[in-house]
């Protein structure tokens, strides 16, 4: 059967080490390397007829799922990090070169071969720092954020790198050579943002009219494939064109749907390449080589971590970001194949240096989605060791903390919340970690402790343990876990809300008795049908009932994990079907001169008068012994649709 075999023996190889790496808990792309490297053809046993025509599908599954990759990342995500994103990767990326050269001089190669392998480790893998982060129920948080748009801007600056060492002659670079290049890679990019944007929605909304899911995959994955071939005959990277086309389809109406039908055939082309990248491993090459190799991956990888870490560092970000970078950015891109491949294509590396490299690649990949997991106990022991911050407060009361609410991890959540707070007159204090949102507290006139809210003496100056409730308003998981073991160790059995973490982290939440658990972006889109439903005239009920079977499927484990989630949501969609109404009594109303007990308002509307407006001043709680008169305001509760009913019924002609 030929290829169909092998194809046969990947996905089996592919489902059995994604079963074994699902089992150990680690990233299924873990398994499919290990697989790869099983059926590969340096281990004997069962193995592929074909390992080249692997390859080449393989080659699809990383253009697709770079494609997918930027369908999934738009430009809008980088826009807040774009500092970080562009000029930081900058800077990292001259660096890492200077390193990749030193490291290569080091080992003896001439100053070419020292230069590809620079090139080849300047960027971190996006589709392994994604799979890895999605694994772990860590996209969306900040950290992640500056991974990726750190490591898009990488691949998009690669290629014109490895471009200008294609054209590097006996001589060194000529004008010519470093020109034409980035001439190219800018015109390709000009033509996707201002051709490709205004023409492929076009292409895609034609299609979609069909109603065929199938016409409308296809078209996809055509416009990824096909715009990555024309990057390949224009001698700039197939991978490339085809992320660029999943970065020009995010920004249109179609992006979402591309990537939702697209995810499927986008994870089994993946599992194909992942397994090749095993395939290629040499285990006795390795074995033979192994100090050098583990040497090499040592100074390029942590190198480039440390340079990073730095970055981030130096553009502002704090606590476990640089940490969370230097850990997580560790694979090396899947477009070091491409850049290897072609210099020793071009004769520009020896078959030594390239398979030193290959490995060295290869290993980084293998060990990337494992040492990734460092970060969160890494993170806690250096909190543990580290220098306690020292404690500023502002607009503190001098008589102490009580009965106030705790936000702590800061944010926009958190300034929010304590301006409504403020408003109510409810005392609370921020606990801010980052110096320039506690600067703008401090000049919103704020109650704030600077410092991070993990450290037991900044948390003490806030005094959780005196507070009716502590909100944990940090978005990254591992921040918001590590404020919830601080503040569990000083507020006992006290009530902890948690905003935005994940369900990967239920287990956490049980042991640490978090029963509330607020996750902004579902919050946001309920609340959106909410008001969608009510303006084309929904009934309340049936837009409460509607948006509750939507809140089970959307929050789904949280409510069969923790029970009290479910019945605290009853009570809270229940409170929200109450409202409040003032209505006008006309004159000639039928309920004039009749005491309330007489009006028999709650018996036929079910509703209930709460208060009387009258003279100008409010009358609450009014017992069945009042009696109304024309020209009262009646106070009503009760949920909307009877509310509107009696409301009709006291309009000028309308009989009780």
């Amino acid at each position: 059967m030929g290829i169909a075999t092998d194809l046969i023996i990947v996905v089996l190889a592919g489902l059995f080490g994604g079963l074994a790496a699902r089992r150990l808990n680690q990233p299924l792309i873990l398994g499919y390397i290990l697989a790869g490297i099983v059926v590969g053809p340096y281990t004997g046993g069962i193995t592929l007829s074909d390992v080249d025509q692997v390859e080449s599908l393989a080659e699809i599954g990383v253009a697709l799922l770079l494609f997918s990759l930027g369908l999934e990342f738009s430009l809008r995500g980088i826009l807040p990090i774009r500092a970080v994103a562009l000029g930081g990767t900058g800077i990292q990326i001259a660096l890492t070169v200077g390193l990749g050269w030193g490291i290569g001089q080091f080992m003896g190669w001439e100053t070419v071969p020292s230069l590809w392998f620079s090139v080849a480790i300047v960027s971190s893998s996006t589709a392994v720092i994604l799979k890895t982060l999605a694994s772990r129920g860590q996209l969306g948080t900040l950290s992640s954020r500056v991974m990726l748009g750190m490591s898009i801007v990488q691949d998009i600056l690669v290629i014109p790198l490895m471009v200008l060492l294609m054209n590097l002659d006996s001589t060194g670079f000529s004008v010519s050579g470093i020109l034409m290049p980035v001439g190219k890679v800018v015109l390709f990019v000009a033509a996707m943002f201002y051709i490709g944007a205004r023409y492929i929605p076009l292409v895609l909304k034609a299609v979609a009219k069909w109603e065929s899911r199938e016409l409308f995959l296809l078209t996809v994955t055509a416009i990824g494939l096909g715009i990555g071939y024309l990057t390949y005959l224009f001698e700039l990277s197939f991978a490339f064109g085809a992320f660029m086309a999943g970065l020009v389809l995010s920004e249109s109406d179609y992006g979402r749907r591309a990537l939702s039908d697209l995810i499927p055939v986008r994870d089994i082309f993946g599992l194909l390449f992942f397994v090749t990248i095993g395939m290629l491993l040499d285990p006795f090459f390795l074995a033979s080589r192994f100090g050098t190799v583990l040497g090499l991956f040592a100074a390029a990888v942590f190198g480039k971590g440390l340079i990073l870490a730095a970055v981030t560092r130096l553009f502002g970000y704090g606590r476990v970001i640089p940490l969370a970078v230097f850990f997580g950015m560790i694979p090396v891109s899947e477009i070091a194949f491409i850049v290897l491949q072609e210099a020793l294509d071009a004769g520009a590396i020896g078959q030594e240096v390239y398979a030193l490299s290959l490995n060295t690649v290869i290993v980084s990949m293998i060990l990337g989605p494992v040492i990734s997991g460092l970060t969160a106990p890494v993170y806690s022991f250096t909190l543990k060791l580290g220098k306690p911050s020292a404690v500023r407060s502002v607009n503190l009361p001098e008589a102490g903390l009580r009965d106030h609410v705790v936000l702590a991890g800061g944010g926009t959540f958190a300034h929010r919340m304590a301006e409504i707070l403020t408003g109510l007159g409810i005392a609370h204090v921020i606990v801010e970690p980052v110096h320039d949102s506690f600067l703008k507290g401090k000049g919103a006139g704020l109650t704030l402790v600077l410092g991070n809210p993990a450290q037991d003496v900044i948390l003490e100056a806030a005094s959780p343990e005196s507070a009716r409730l502590s909100v944990v308003t940090a978005q990254d998981p591992l921040d918001a876990m590590d404020i919830i073991r601080a503040l569990r160790r000083r507020t006992g059995e006290g009530t902890i809300l948690a905003l935005s973490v994940s369900d990967e982290h239920l287990p956490f939440l049980e042991e640490n008795a978090v029963r509330e658990i607020i996750r902004p972006d579902v919050e946001a889109g309920l609340e959106m049908a909410r008001q969608v439903l009510l303006y084309l005239d929904f009934p309340a009920t049936a837009v409460q009932n509607e948006l509750n079977a939507m809140r089970r499927a959307l929050y789904g484990s949280l409510y069969t994990s923790l029970p009290e989630f479910e019945a605290s949501t009853r009570l809270r969609d229940a409170a929200g079907l109450m409202s409040m109404e003032w209505v006008f009594l006309h004159e000639g109303t039928a309920l004039a001169g009749k005491t309330l007990a007489e009006s028999g308002i709650r018996q036929t509307f079910g509703v209930s008068v709460v208060a009387v407006g009258r003279d100008g001043n409010v009358i609450t709680g009014p017992d069945g012994s009042f009696r109304l008169e024309a020209g009262d305001y009646l106070g009503i509760a009760g949920d909307p649709e009877r509310n509107a009913r009696f409301i009709i019924s006291q309009k000028p002609g309308k009989e009780k």
